[in-house]
């Protein structure tokens, strides 16, 4: 039990973990932990130190230093964001280790949790993001744009839907949560129906033949390549291919799609994907409700619309506050002080000729 070893610690950790959440929550904390693994070495758990786990994030080279990744690529320092994420992943994981027994010491003492400064995240009006679809590199990059402004869902909500999700006739998407994995529909409005029929079509066009509800909505691409093909009289000629679909295979690297068109419009890039479309929709749609419904319906309709289990969770995500709702209709354009006092016999406070108080 005391020598476990941390990569196969970290691996059945993993598995207890795949069987009580969704399979995005144990894939982001799979790439932290195996990360850390690989740095600190396959030793015994036994023989981990704080020592060693606070020089994961503060040593020459470490994650708050530019450093090389497993992959050997060179990195810029991590956000306070990012280490406290990774943070909160080795917690956890070293939380099980100590019910197994295979550590007993407070790794993480010498490992604080970083302030983060709040920033407000782009959110894009809607004319903008109506703009992004005219930038899109093709129909299915267009439909992709589409979907997650449309519908506020999460990337690998969209990426996993296959063509048989689809019910034109009904207006619904059938997808599955990936926070919770719970089944739920996606509407269909009027502007994502037209995007969704140009897309079939086109898909079918291009595949040459009808589509299977099987094939993934969202395929991945073969981009185009050279290959060599004899002409009539011998010789090999060297010719470039046409970028195919791979209906069996989902896209990847959404965020790239998303990017580009921001990029094209003149909008930062860094750090936005699918959630800055994701954000910006739920905010409009947030927005286009409160005045009728009020805050409170608007905000509990918008987290269903994201999916979120806590309105308190979607308040966050939209930079919302009902405090400082009520503060500025409580304040802006309303007397304050003045309103408190009973102004008769009052003499007011203002200044002579000489600059001095009249009341002095």
């Amino acid at each position: 039990m005391g020598h476990k070893r941390l990569r196969e610690g970290v691996e059945d950790y993993l598995g207890y973990r795949k069987a009580k959440y969704s399979a995005t929550t144990v894939a982001n904390e799979s790439y932290v932990l195996r990360r850390f693994a690989a740095w600190v070495g396959d030793i015994q758990l036994r023989h981990l130190r704080a020592e060693r786990v606070s020089g994961w994030f503060y040593s020459e080279g470490g994650l708050l230093d530019r450093h090389v990744t497993r992959d050997g690529v060179q990195r810029e320092p991590i956000t306070p964001a990012t280490h406290n994420f990774y943070r909160s992943r080795l917690a956890s994981f070293f939380r099980f280790a100590s019910w197994r027994g295979w550590i007993k010491d407070d790794l993480l003492r010498e490992v604080d949790p970083m302030r983060v400064s709040k920033r407000q995240r782009l959110q894009p009006p809607p004319h903008r993001l109506l703009a992004l679809l005219g930038e899109a590199e093709n129909d299915r990059d267009r439909l992709y744009l589409a979907t997650a402004m449309f519908t506020g869902l999460r990337t690998s909500e969209i990426t996993r839907m296959l063509v048989g999700d689809v019910d034109l006739d009904a207006g619904v998407i059938a997808i599955v949560r990936s926070k919770s994995d719970e089944e739920d529909v996606a509407n269909i409005t009027v502007e994502l129906d037209g995007e969704l029929r140009t897309w079939l079509r086109s898909y079918a066009v291009s595949l040459g033949r009808p589509l299977d509800p099987g094939h993934f909505l969202f395929p991945a691409r073969q981009g185009s390549r050279y290959v060599y093909r004899k002409a009539q009289d011998g010789a090999l000629v060297k010719t470039r291919t046409k970028t195919r679909w791979l209906p069996d295979k989902a896209m990847t690297h959404a965020e790239r799609v998303v990017q580009g068109v921001l990029g094209a419009l003149g909008y930062p890039t860094r750090g936005e994907g699918t959630h800055t479309l994701r954000r910006a929709s739920a905010r409009a749609f947030f927005d286009s409700m409160a005045s009728d419904l009020g805050y409170d319906a608007a905000l509990r309709t918008t987290a269903a619309f994201l999916g979120h289990a806590s309105s308190g969770t979607t308040e966050g995500y939209l930079g919302l506050s009902s405090e400082r709702k009520r503060r500025d209709q409580a304040l802006r354009g309303r007397p304050f002080l003045s309103a408190m006092i009973d102004t008769e016999g009052v003499i007011p406070l203002g200044r002579d000729q000489s600059g001095r108080s009249e009341s002095a």
